[in-house]
């Protein structure tokens, strides 16, 4: 009876180890079937592409040619050499040659003689039909599609109306599919059968697949689907391909569409190939089980244990690359532990040579890890277990850690006594270091999604919230109720739903984040939220919403600030250019008329006074400039303009102004300047001279008598062409304290601010000229100790030219008295001023300069009289009424050659936008009041040149 149960045990061993190995070939061939499947599914997909492209490609070059064709006839017939037969004959014979170059696409061409309309038709039976028609030309409301030529030159042209589903369909039987496949032309919402026979049932594509389909044609891509569809009473799945093509001029949104049924694992080579390996795996079966029947009848149990030994050795090694892809070795140990037989694996897994492993079983005090082994098959047996699994780290010869997996199965003979062990050892290094990370990138995932300080949603592709997370839960207490299986959309404002909604699915169709900031009523408050949507996987989407409700706060705090701030920047640019505006108007009177007074014989008394009101006059100009400029600078509307130019020759010419001032105060000034200064240098030259002109100016101020100032500039490269202009002013005057150093640069700052101060000015020199150089990349220095004089210096980024700069009207005239120039610049001058005090003051200047000019007071008078006569320039003043002289300026312009003539605006305004604007209206120059009498004749003098030069 224990003979029976003991071969009992054995046999279902035997039984249960076979259909481990059935198991594993039946896998083996599912994948092997699969990877085939999928090789012939991609090879079908690619044939497919193919086949569609090159039919809906060779379609759109026929109709092209048949457009190219149509259009031939209608010039046919515009030829004037043609007589009646012509028209009868030859005509019917070109249209019959269209009708056979296309077959099948022509239903009828109607010909427009203007006195009649003509038809021409070709019948199934090709008879050509040539008639006079009772009716009119077709049209869009008649037949689907039409083809028109358009007139020719003898009024004639023709119509056809076309069968391009007919054509289409002839035109594609020539490509083959596959048995069961199918050809399809869609025509914008419209799917028409293209397969071959009259009676055929025609494919119907699931809603889904064939939204998706006509979504791309209209916007004209390509595409391949997986779709289910449904011909006749037949039904599957298949590939399909859509081709988007140009099907003319007579229809838009056109595409071919081709069809084959997805492969199935009874088709063909698969079904041949299914039935071999079940037939192959009934064999293998049948196999097994006919070597454990054979076991019971011809070996006893000792007997049994060692063919079976043999039968499992014989079978391990036929799965030796297997073991070699997990990494693992087999072995076999008898009743007293020792190793019978090892799979040559082990040296690979341990690290050890196989004769070790061996030797370490066999001694008694053997290897550490051997007695592990041993006792835990020694404490498998005495709990009455028949396999052990066990897992430990293992230390290999190089100190190499791996992890190691140990399954054995423990053999009994029929008698239950105990015989030996197979086992199989793996390396699990990699699976075992994987679930690790994974545990612990679980565990920081979970840290992360606890510590978010947003709101996390879970949904559905529906939009149904599945699950929710807040750290502070205050938003989800306040909802008061649980918001799982409630939809998203039905949670939003309505205002907002249609936004959210959109964003939702606009982030689920591109798999990109798409945001939408939500306002959300919360009772007594309204709280709002920024939220963040993207896919979580195929199934569901995430959301992340982050309470932005003090930063909307805040940022409205900011607007309304950003606005009042520009509100008053704007009201004082304003004022200002309204206040330059009515301050230069007098003052260009006043100036003006000091010019002319200088022109005239005074005696010594007479000039020290005339002295005295034109620096009296400079002085307030001077004034209104600075507070202009800073004006300008403070509202960022100052622009840095390079020309070319001379560092040491600027300096000279700006310290030259000085000399005089100097000489007077018995100030001894002088130049000094580093080598390559006298090079050519690209940089805004008119701000460098104003920094130089108030540093040098300020010197020479707070100088005393027999004191000194010296200039000093030079030229240090950074890179390639850049360079530093450095300048710096030292005087011995009256010195700074220190403490009032920083504050020198400040708006209207003075050291000595009473009244009764020594030295007159705004306090806006150095603020000015610090904002100048810090544009130009530079910085200001002052350094001073109180009664030693002062050191001020600046540096500015500059580029080397790489070309001379030529300006034939650069310099200014060397002449000093322009009584009657008329005479050497003869010009026609129109004078176009509405106030009386300028206009008197312009009637003065070009008196003395003995010119003839003509008045208008607005714009309408200066347009009346260009077009009634001829002028060489007008001296335009920017504000007149009824048409202020911009507007002049664009319709003067806009007369052609009348309106060549050199036009200079006249204006109290400026603002570098003021002077933009003149130039986009058409003005050649602008010159700024007050207008002094040497500019004035200095420009005269240049236009007039730029004309004699056009001349040449």
């Amino acid at each position: 009876m224990k003979s029976r149960i003991g071969y009992r045990k054995d046999f279902w061993l035997m039984i249960a180890i076979g259909s481990v190995l059935v198991i594993l070939v039946i896998l083996l061939g599912v994948s092997f079937f699969k990877a085939i499947s999928d090789s012939e599914t991609k090879s079908k997909r690619e044939f497919l592409m193919k086949q569609t492209e090159l039919a809906a490609t060779e379609i759109e070059i026929e109709l092209d040619r048949f457009e190219v064709n149509a259009k031939s006839l209608i010039e046919f017939l515009g030829d004037e050499d043609l007589d009646e037969d012509d028209y009868r004959e030859e005509f019917t014979n070109a249209v019959r040659r269209v009708f056979n170059n296309y077959p099948r696409l022509i239903d009828t061409v109607w010909v427009n003689l203007q006195d009649s309309i003509i038809y021409l038709t070709q019948t199934d039976r090709n008879d050509f039909i040539r008639s006079r028609s009772n009716g009119s030309m077709p049209t869009k409301k008649d037949h689907d599609f039409i083809f028109s030529t358009g007139k020719n030159n003898m009024g004639f042209s023709l119509t056809f109306t076309l069968s391009p589903v007919r054509f289409t369909k002839d035109f594609v039987t020539h490509y083959y599919l596959n048995k069961g496949g199918s050809k399809l032309l869609m025509l914008g919402d419209k799917l028409e059968n293209l397969d071959p026979g009259q009676d055929v049932d025609m494919l119907k594509i699931d809603e889904a697949a064939l939204k998706k389909i006509q979504d791309d044609v209209e916007i004209g891509v390509i595409g391949i689907y997986e779709i289910d569809w449904v011909k006749g009473s037949t039904s599957g799945a298949g590939i399909l391909v859509q081709y988007p093509f140009n099907i003319g001029e007579f229809y838009d949104n056109a595409a071919l569409l081709f069809m084959v049924e997805s492969v199935s694992i009874m088709d063909g080579i698969y079904s041949t190939y299914l039935f071999l390996f079940a037939g192959f795996v009934f064999l293998l079966i049948g196999t097994v089980i006919f070597f454990t029947l054979s076991l019971q009848t011809n070996l006893e149990s000792q007997k049994l244990l060692k063919e079976s030994a043999e039968e499992i050795s014989e079978l391990f090694d036929q799965q030796n690359l297997l073991l070699k892809e997990l990494r693992g070795f087999v072995f076999f140990h008898n009743a007293k532990g020792q190793i019978t037989q090892v799979s040559d694996e082990v040296e690979e897994v341990l690290g050890h040579p196989k004769s070790e492993f061996l030797n370490a079983f066999r001694s008694e005090d053997g290897y550490l890890g051997a007695i592990n082994i041993k006792r835990l098959v020694n404490s498998a047996l005495s709990k009455n277990q028949s396999f052990i699994d066990v897992e430990y780290d293992f230390h290999k010869p190089d100190d190499t850690k791996v992890r190691l997996r140990i399954f054995e199965k423990l053999i009994f003979d029929e008698q239950g006594v105990f015989n030996g062990g197979l086992g199989i050892c793996t390396d699990i290094t990699g699976h075992y270091l994987s679930n690790q990370e994974l545990i612990e990138s679980g565990k920081r995932l979970q840290n992360l999604i606890d510590n978010i300080p947003d709101i996390i949603f879970i949904y559905n592709n529906e939009g149904k919230v599945l699950d929710s997370h807040s750290k502070e839960q205050k938003f989800l207490k306040s909802v008061e109720s649980s918001l799982i299986g409630d939809s998203l959309f039905d949670l939003v404002p309505k205002k907002q739903r249609e936004q959210t909604q959109f964003a939702f699915n606009l982030a689920r169709k591109t798999e990109q984040i798409q945001t939408v900031d939500l306002k959300i009523n919360l009772g007594h408050e309204n709280q709002y939220f920024e939220v963040r949507f993207f896919p979580l996987d195929t199934k569901r989407m995430m959301s992340i919403s982050k309470d932005i409700t003090s930063q909307r706060i805040w940022e409205k705090g900011l607007v309304d600030a950003m606005n009042a701030a520009d509100l008053a920047s704007r009201a004082k640019s304003e004022f200002l250019a309204n206040m330059s505006h009515e301050i230069r108007t007098p003052m260009n009177g006043l100036l003006g008329i000091i010019d002319l007074l200088d022109q005239t014989n005074l005696d010594a008394e007479q000039l020290q006074y005339l002295d005295i009101i034109k620096n009296s006059g400079n002085s307030l100009l001077s004034i209104i400039k600075d507070i202009l400029d800073y004006s300008k600078i403070e509202a960022g509307k100052i622009e840095i303009n390079s020309r070319v130019f001379s560092p040491a020759e600027e300096l000279e010419k700006q310290v030259q102004i000085f000399y005089g001032l100097a000489q007077k105060k018995g100030v001894i000034l002088t130049t000094a300047h580093g080598p390559g200064t006298k090079e050519m240098m690209e940089g805004d030259v008119e701000k460098i001279n104003q920094v130089i002109l108030n540093l040098v100016g300020n010197a020479v101020k707070f100088t005393p008598k027999g004191g000194t100032v010296m200039v000093q500039m030079e030229i240090e490269n950074i890179s390639g062409d850049l360079n530093y202009l450095r300048c710096s002013v030292t005087d011995s005057g009256i010195g700074i304290p220190k403490e009032e150093i920083a504050k020198l640069t400040d708006p209207f700052y003075q050291v000595e601010s009473s009244s009764s101060r020594s030295y007159q000015g705004t306090g806006l020199g150095l603020a000015i000229a610090k904002k100048i150089v810090e544009m130009m990349g530079g910085e200001l220095i002052i350094s001073s100790d109180f009664g030693m004089g002062a050191v001020f210096a600046f540096s500015v980024i500059l580029k080397k030219a790489k070309y001379e700069n030529e300006n034939t009207f650069s310099e200014l005239p060397k002449r000093t008295n322009w009584n009657g120039m008329a005479t050497e610049y003869p010009a026609r001058i129109l004078l176009a001023e509405d106030n009386d005090l300028n206009l008197q003051l312009m009637t003065l200047m070009l008196d003395q300069l003995g010119y003839d000019f003509a008045v208008a007071k607005n714009g309408l008078e200066v347009l009346d009289l260009v077009k009634s006569e001829e002028f060489d320039m007008i001296l335009m003043d920017v504000q007149m009424p009824l048409l202020n002289g911009l507007e002049a300026s664009r319709k003067i312009r806009e007369l052609g050659e009348r309106g060549e003539m050199f036009i200079i605006g006249l204006s109290a305004n400026v603002f570098d936008e003021d002077q933009r604007k003149a130039t986009n209206a058409g003005m050649d120059d602008y010159l700024t009041k007050p207008i002094r009498l040497v500019l004035l004749a200095e420009k005269i003098k240049e236009y007039f040149l730029k004309k004699e030069s056009k001349k040449i």
